[in-house]
């Protein structure tokens, strides 16, 4: 499977109409190319999250930015989950 790379963008709020108002708000792009991959990738095998629900996980990197205009944000990438490094040594080994 290939790997997905795509990328978004966060923005601060320009006005927060109420307290639940976001305080950033932004796009994901996928390009063309990619969406193979997130395809692929959607079509995984799911995995538990904290609340049992059955998800597929992407990960996500952001990095704080600043345009041409002077406007801070948060760049970020979206990809594929690293893979987990499986550990041969037990747990009470490190106790």
């Amino acid at each position: 499977m290939a790997d997905l790379n795509a990328s978004f963008s966060l923005f601060p709020a320009k006005e927060k109409k109420s307290e639940r108002s976001p305080d950033f708000s932004g796009t994901i792009e996928v390009s063309v190319d990619e969406i193979d991959a997130l395809v692929a990738h959607l079509g995984t095998a799911p995995e538990n999250n904290w609340k049992d629900e059955k998800v597929v996980k992407l990960r996500i990197a952001g990095w704080n930015a600043e345009s041409k205009a002077g406007m801070k944000y948060i760049n970020g990438k979206i990809s594929t989950p690293m893979q987990q490094q499986q550990s041969t040594a037990d747990v009470s080994d490190l106790f």
